[in-house]
Formats: C-alpha cells, structure tokens, sequence
C-alpha cells in the first residue's frame, strides 16, 4: 500500500512540486514548520526525510517524502497531516488524532461522504463533516445584496445548529480576501436572538447574507470574491461555496444567525 501511494504520488506531482530532483538526491532534506513540529510529535511514524518540502501548485498544499509516507499541509483547513497510504495522523484543533484514509474526522470537510469518527448521534451539533453548503438565492436592488445559503444534513440521524456562521472572501486562488463579518448586522439588526434549529436527516437550514456593492467613502473599486468559505457554528474548517461577492466597505457581511427553513 505504502509502495502503491509513494508511486502515485510521484506520478501526479513529480512535473508540478517545486523540490528538485537534485534536492531528492540528496541527504541535506530537512523538514521546517509544521513538518518539523508533526515529526516532533510522532518522529517514529514519520520517519526521516526524503525530500524538502515542496507545494502543488492545483491546490495549494505543501507535500514532503519521508520514508515512511508523505507528510502534507493542506490548504484548505490549514492543518498539517501525515499519510502511510492507509492511515492519517492530522494535527489539528484537537492535537495529533489518527484516522484511516477512508475515514473523516467529525471537524473535516468531507466532500466524498465518507464514514464519520465518532460516529454521528442524532441530536448533536450539525458537524462539518455532515454538511453540504449552497447558495438558494441572490437577490440585488438599489446597490444592495441579499444572499440566502443552506446547509444540508447529509447524514441519517438529525442535528442541530445554534448560533452564527463565519465566513470569509476567497479570490480564485483561493486566498482570503478582506472580510468583516457582523453579527445581525445593517438590515439584521431587529432580528430576534439566536436559537436552536433542530435540523431532520437529510433536512436543510439557513442563514441570510447581506452586502453592498457600491463604494463607499474613499473606496473606488472594490474586490470581487470567487468564493465563499463558511465555518458552521461552533466548528473549525470551513466548506467552499463558489460565488461572486462584491463586498464593498472592507468587505464587510452582515451574517443572519442560522434559521430554520421556511
């Protein structure tokens, strides 16, 4: 399996990470950052260096060889994990957890649907995992935007939201943008408190986003997003939903609390 991962890893990557061939070759690899701190932590597991670190530039991440796997730092959550072809060590909100590669933790984003550790309990807080978002709707007029977006609970047991997303701007490299986001702020300020939303299997929430996208003070331009990444209450890695926002004064979003459908 190991031999397996190593090759295909090689095959994908090898035109496109930026270590050299010559730094592969020799014994002068090191490993820096996160890398460093992960083999900190479980250096029997990692092993030692094969290569230096080295980025793929389809997605962001940072890979590094060692001979025992492959270490990587992923973008999207902005966690360092290491991979033997089966299992993961991920350090994240939780320090070092060990699952296998088929495998989700219950924080991570998890687009494929795979099994979820621990396994989901029907009442809980709606996880990450668990969750699918969605643009519903855009509406504009008189230089303002209204947006509304669902989460969906994809699992077979419900789940419940209370309280307010977070979010921020991401241009097409997927890089943050500036984002101020405002509790029940502008049209939202008369909205009642906050609840909790019990949401059914399978069932859907939502939470309303507004913005301006006419300058304001000395602004002339102001930028415009590809997507939008929204971390669900409570949670800690934010799902991508593809949209164009032109959010003028700083980027600011007034963010509704999540409300149930309907």
């Amino acid at each position: 399996m190991l031999l397996a991962l190593r090759v295909l890893l090689a095959v994908v990557f090898v035109g496109s990470l930026t270590f050299t061939t010559a730094a592969a070759q020799t014994s002068t690899c090191r490993f820096v950052l996160g890398f460093a701190t992960l083999d900190s932590l479980i250096p029997n597991v990692v092993g030692n260096c094969v290569t230096n670190e080295g980025f793929n530039p389809a997605n962001g991440d940072s890979l590094q060889f060692t001979t025992n796997g492959l270490l990587v730092w992923r973008k999207s959550d902005n966690f360092t994990a290491f991979t033997d072809g089966s299992e993961t060590w991920v350090n994240g909100p939780f320090a070092i957890q060990q699952r296998a590669n088929n495998q989700r933790f219950f924080w991570e984003a998890n687009p494929d649907g795979l099994a979820i550790i621990p396994t989901p309990v029907s009442g809980d807080r709606c996880h990450t995992a668990g969750l699918a978002l969605t643009v519903n709707s855009v509406d504009a007029g008189a230089g303002n935007v209204f947006g509304t977006f669902g989460f969906t609970n994809q699992l077979d047991v419900s789940c419940t939201f209370f309280g307010f997303p977070g979010a921020g701007l991401r241009d097409a490299n997927d890089n943050p943008m500036p984002t101020n986001v405002v509790r029940d702020g502008g049209p939202f300020m008369s909205n009642p408190p906050a609840t909790t939303v019990a949401v059914p299997a399978h069932g859907r929430a939502q939470f309303l986003v507004h913005w301006e996208q006419v300058p304001v003070g000395g602004e002339t331009t102001c930028p415009v997003s590809t997507s939008l990444a929204v971390i669900p209450p409570d949670e800690f890695v934010p799902l991508l939903v593809p949209i164009q926002i032109r959010a003028c004064g700083g980027g600011r979003l007034d963010i509704s609390a999540v409300q149930p459908v309907g």
